[in-house]
């Protein structure tokens, strides 16, 4: 079986190199984390990226074979959404034939990187319902205060990025696309080393695509729209999952109207940027997504980029907790709301996904317990910031 006729094949292992901030090494962001490839912190990336796992799994894709690293891609699929997986070889057709100089081992002889994403620390200023203290300082900080003794900031590379950071230098010469996201990567130190290397060897063609919460333009005395303005191709995903109030209980740290202030600061003083928003759709917010898509289409315009996530981890925040009743009314009124072909791709995933949610009553209570705990905390009040949501507490 060859590369192009393999259901399970996904270029990334050949191309792309991934590290959360506690250093484990996954196929990509959304690979299982209870099942990694190795960790930054005991190997170097060269000794990784043609470990066993690694070429165990790269000869499953080439034989068709499903790999319990990608859960999340086969999940979409099996729900006919198209998949990252699917997105991604698309994206780096081109290099499908380093597949052809796999080793029959499943090594490769070369390490040709196009595609980076390290997740260099968990410094982040938000503590976002669907996150943990694993991507976000400000909630270990947080976990600290009620007595989880958990180490507020956390590396990729262990006490010191300065050694992965070494190993990564050699190929971004050759990379064609960084993702940049978080923690949150508008506080991150590499990511400016990063880009002021690039703007020192002259490689300002690449792509810059992030994910951010747009909270924050200035990292010390540095302007990313400066930055952003030396670069030829700049996407930047704003992480929205709503607007108000719901987006400032949902994504704990926002402020709305500094949100809204960003956003036009971008689209004024950054023109040649692509500006798009990046949604996790969850119980949360899946009961007001038109209204949702009518505040944002008004913010950055009706050509909006938009990528909707439909939520699967903590399951408990999932919409396998909305009641069939509710359910069937919230896909009755998407049905019944088209935007652009673009947007309206997005909201049929959202519908297919629904569509193929299993109501759990388990998981509702687990919601409960959860979201009680938390709005203690953060003195917040689920019913009265969600009215819509008010029947999950009956």
């Amino acid at each position: 079986m060859t590369a192009a006729s393999s259901k399970t094949f996904c270029i990334l292992p050949w191309v792309h190199f991934y590290a959360n901030p506690d250093g484990s090494v996954l196929p990509c962001c959304i690979g299982d984390h209870h099942k990694p490839l190795g960790n930054v912190r005991n190997n170097t990336i060269k000794e990784i990226w043609n470990n066993d796992q690694y070429k165990s799994m790269r000869l499953k894709m080439l034989n068709g074979e499903r790999c319990e690293e990608c859960s999340a891609c086969y999940h979409s699929e099996d729900n006919g959404i198209k998949s990252a997986r699917q997105h991604q070889n698309i994206e780096f057709q081109d290099f499908n034939k380093l597949a052809y100089f796999t080793n029959p081992d499943g090594s490769l002889d070369s390490m040709d990187l196009k595609y980076l994403d390290i997740r260099w620390s968990n410094i982040c200023n938000f503590k976002c319902r669907s996150c943990s203290s694993t991507y976000s300082s400000s909630w270990a900080t947080e976990d600290n205060k009620q007595g989880y003794n958990k180490p507020v900031f956390i590396l990729s590379g262990g006490e010191n990025n300065d050694h992965l950071f070494s190993q990564i230098t050699p190929h971004l010469a050759n990379i064609r696309e960084f993702y940049f996201a978080g923690g949150e990567p508008l506080l991150t130190d590499k990511h400016y080393e990063i880009l002021d290397y690039l703007i020192e060897i002259g490689n300002t063609d690449v792509k810059l695509r992030y994910n951010t919460n747009i909270s924050n333009l200035y990292y010390k005395d540095k302007s990313i729209i400066d930055y952003w303005n030396q670069f030829s191709r700049v996407e930047v995903y704003a992480s929205l999952d709503s607007w108000g109030d719901r987006a400032e209980y949902i994504r704990e740290g926002t402020v709305w109207e500094e949100i809204e202030t960003n956003v036009l600061k971008i689209r004024q003083e950054a023109p040649a940027v692509k500006l798009g928003v990046s949604s996790v759709v969850s119980a949360f917010n899946v009961a007001t997504l038109i209204p949702f898509l009518d505040k944002i289409t008004d913010m950055f315009g009706n050509n909006l980029n938009l990528n909707f996530y439909n939520l699967i981890n903590p399951h408990y925040y999932s919409t396998s907790i909305i009641p069939d009743n509710l359910r069937e009314s919230i896909i009755e009124k998407l049905e019944n709301t088209r935007y652009n072909n673009s947007i309206n791709r997005q909201l049929d995933n959202v519908i297919s996904h629904l569509k193929n949610s299993v109501y759990s009553e388990e998981l509702r209570l687990e919601f409960l317990n959860v979201t009680d705990h938390y709005d203690e905390i953060r003195n917040r009040h689920f019913v009265e910031t969600f009215p819509e949501l008010a029947e999950l507490y009956s």
